[in-house]
């Protein structure tokens, strides 16, 4: 395997701006960053690239967890670990810290509007935003990344408007009229408007002090009269309805279709930037408009029913890398990735319990992090429930919630909420692979215990002492340290908790600096 170096070229600190707030983050300046992946040299000179990916929130993947894992023949491997509960709270507690976990800067919540003549109809109900800001305060997140909106044009364009016709969810019949303005309302008012009203601005993600809008392609198959300027029509329409609504000048990014099918569009005056979506031959694309490079790609990719053969092999997380090499790697200012939770085309990035395509849980969301603006953060929150691997004495998850397997999972009531494992014995243990440890690292455990148990870590095999808990009672929340390690450099590596006597319910370690 080779190695590559990532410079961080600061002074002191750096200082990451994303959405006018700064994000601090405490490297040295020159500092060299080591891992064991098989990258290409790439240099990132915080802060003018952002990271980010598409977020699907349809109601299959919210309440189910995701859709039939055999849908229309399409077997869907990459299915979520979370297992959706009753709650809809919990679905988006889980999410936003899978995603802050990521170390993305930015959410691209696919919205695909909402019909207020069937309003029970949701495949993306831009008002479920509310639920999603909700959870960032709930989990202690709302600093930790930027909501930017994904306008899913197929879906909230032609189809919301058959559905708000009771014509069902389908978009080609009838195709939608680009060229009327009555149709508009399905483009503004259902879907983008209602997107940011749910948004408050210190959440929304922002280049150049302007909200981030992104928009799918335009087709043949499902709108018409989309040339002679009425796709430049709409853009100058929703930017005007921006700026009278919320005050604020947009930021539009427009898929490179809008430009073939309307080409008044290609002006700096009416979009600010393009980007080019990947296709079955090529996973990343690297467009520039005006001097601006934006990104996109994916993990892998697999639809494969009836006639339909579409494939990207993620090859082990190697597409993921060569794609992110290609893009942020390659001086995107931004990288828009599909998708955090694409199951239905084998696409997504988040913990996932397939064994086919992810070779362990976390695998993408760390290979992402590699990318991101903090690599490696002065302080991760590793959560118990997400560990990658386990050893757990008793049959079954006793919790009933969170995953599946031999592991016991309940919720909490510590601090910011969340999931613990609990029911702990001597000899079970949590692992997880490729973690981002600091050259002088430490570890911290947040437990409960109402009896003496002992705990150790170790890292790459390697033990660290054993470390006594002090009894907490049940229910009552403690951090203790676990121990420290040192490294030449900051670099990756596999990390276990092992309980060794005793029992003590888990919450998360924390992995901070010396």
């Amino acid at each position: 395997m080779n190695q590559v170096s990532i410079q961080f070229i600061s002074a002191g600190l750096a200082v990451l701006m994303v959405s006018g707030c700064a994000k601090i983050n405490a490297i040295e300046a020159s500092q060299q960053i080591s891992t064991n992946e098989t990258l290409n040299s790439i240099a990132l000179v915080a802060p003018t690239e952002f990271i980010g990916s598409v977020v699907g929130f349809n109601n299959t993947i919210r309440i189910g967890g995701g859709p039939n894992p055999t849908a229309a023949g399409n077997v869907l491997y990459n299915l979520p670990l979370y297992k959706s509960s009753a709650s809809e709270n919990d679905w988006w507690d889980n999410l936003v810290e899978e995603f802050a976990y990521s170390g993305q800067d930015f959410f691209a919540a696919n919205c695909r509007g909402y019909s207020p003549n069937f309003p029970n109809v949701d495949h993306g109900d831009p008002r479920k935003l509310a639920l999603l800001s909700q959870a960032m305060d709930r989990r202690g997140l709302a600093g930790n990344f930027k909501i930017a909106v994904f306008d899913d044009c197929p879906a909230s364009w032609g189809a919301n408007r058959n559905v708000d016709n009771n014509l069902g969810y389908q978009n080609s019949s009838p195709k939608f009229d680009c060229g009327d303005l009555a149709n508009y309302k399905y483009i503004w008012d259902y879907n983008i408007k209602t997107a940011f009203q749910q948004i408050p601005d210190a959440k929304r993600f922002k280049y150049n002090g302007k909200p981030v809008v992104f928009f799918w392609g335009v087709g043949s198959s499902w709108a018409i009269n989309y040339g002679n300027g009425n796709l430049k029509k709409i853009l100058q329409y929703i930017r005007t309805q921006f700026n009278i609504t919320f005050g604020q000048d947009p930021y539009l990014v427009v898929d490179k279709t809008w430009l073939d099918r309307d080409p008044l569009v290609n002006d700096p005056a009416i979009i600010d930037a393009v980007d080019n979506w990947f296709t079955m031959a090529n996973p990343w694309t690297l467009w520039t408009f005006n001097n601006v490079k934006v990104g996109s790609g994916v993990p892998g990719f697999r639809v494969v029913q009836g006639t339909t053969n579409m494939f990207i092999d993620a090859n082990h997380g190697e597409t993921l890398i060569n794609t992110l090499n290609n893009t942020k790697g390659a001086g995107a200012v931004m990288t828009l990735l599909e998708g955090f939770t694409d199951c239905a085309e084998n696409a997504a990035l988040f913990r996932s319990k397939d064994v086919t395509y992810y070779d362990y849980p976390n695998q993408r969301i760390n290979i992402v992090r590699r990318y991101s603006n903090d690599p490696y953060p002065a302080v991760l929150k590793i959560e118990a429930e997400g560990c990658d691997f386990y050893h757990d004495l008793s049959v079954g998850n006793s919790g009933g919630t969170f995953r599946d397997g031999d592991i016991d999972i309940v919720k909490n009531g510590d601090t910011n909420g969340g999931w613990h494992v609990n029911n702990t014995q001597a000899n079970e243990w949590l692992e997880w692979r490729e973690l981002p440890l600091l050259a002088n690292t430490k570890f911290q455990l947040r437990y409960s215990s109402s009896q003496a148990a002992s705990v150790k870590i170790s890292v790459d095999g390697v033990d660290l002492p054993v470390v006594n808990l002090p009894v907490t009672t049940n229910g009552v929340w403690s951090t203790f340290d676990l121990g420290t390690k040192t490294f030449p450099l900051n670099s990756l590596h596999t990390v276990r908790l092992t309980i060794v006597s005793g029992s003590c319910s888990l919450n998360y370690i924390n992995r901070t600096s010396i």
